[in-house]
């Protein structure tokens, strides 16, 4: 019992740990950028900014300006590679660690139109604000990495201290393998995918299930292989142990006294 309930807190500690490091911490990398755009609306948020505000500096209509950003800024990675810095910011607002608001500025709206023109654009702010789902689940998640590992840590010592045999020890690796893989599914694909929108469906919080399914291939592999590993773990142990009973001889007391005169 004691295993079991160490493999499922360090399993949540270990999903809890997965989730914060790709869906809660903000980078200025390309592939955070590239996941977060290919989210049509977010995309759409940057472009009615951007596009209204500097169209008439650049001399282009806005519907043809517009076209051109999401065309050919917006939609590819080098793009994604010149925003990268705006999405970083936009991403630590609407977890909560950012107070500033996400302001775009006349040097910047230069690399997103493409035209020097540009460069006296007034600034302008983005919608953006802190969404208390997201920064509410960043705290919790923050609390159960620490909380969770060192209870399974000390449950972990306890059972050793027990003197486990070899059947409980396979057992208890088996069950913390199948623990892991429930604990990816749930903190690397249900939770970022599915319920986080679910519960708040605002444009911004849809940038989670876009970071969170840039891992998805690894996210399943992991949980296949620790759940083929802890069953396999599982099926060994106890047939390690039906082993040790059928070989078990028979119990001595059938051959002490009595009248059996064939023994003395």
């Amino acid at each position: 019992m004691l295993f079991l309930v160490a493999a499922v807190a360090i399993s949540l500690s270990a999903g809890a740990w997965w989730m914060q490091r790709i869906v809660f911490t903000p980078d200025a990398t390309t592939d955070t950028a590239t996941a977060i755009l290919r989210d049509r609306d977010i995309r759409l948020e940057f472009n009615a900014l951007v596009a209204p505000a500097s169209a008439a500096a650049v001399e282009q209509s806005v519907p043809d300006l517009s076209d051109f950003i999401e065309t050919q800024v917006l939609t590819n990675r080098a793009g994604a590679a010149m925003m990268a810095p705006l999405i970083e910011q936009a991403h630590e607002r609407i977890i909560g660690i950012r107070d500033e608001p996400v302001q775009i500025t006349g040097p910047q709206m230069i690399d997103i139109v493409r035209d020097q023109r540009a460069a006296h654009v007034v600034t302008v702010t983005m919608p953006i604000e802190p969404i208390g789902t997201l920064k509410t689940m960043r705290g919790l998640l923050g609390w159960m990495i620490p909380i969770a590992g060192g209870l399974g840590l000390l449950l972990v010592l306890l059972g050793i201290f027990a003197r486990p045999g070899r059947r409980d020890v396979l057992r208890g690796l088996g069950e913390f393998g199948i623990a892991m893989a429930a604990s990816m599914l749930l903190f690397g694909y249900a939770l970022p995918v599915h319920m986080m929108t679910a519960i708040d469906n605002r444009v911004w919080t849809h940038a989670v299930p876009r970071l969170a399914m840039r891992t998805l291939p690894v996210v399943l592999g992991l949980a296949l292989i620790c759940a083929v590993g802890g069953v396999a773990l599982i099926v060994a142990s106890t047939y390690g142990g039906q082993r040790r009973q059928w070989s078990t001889p028979l119990s001595a007391t059938r051959y002490r006294g009595g009248n059996n005169p064939g023994w003395g």
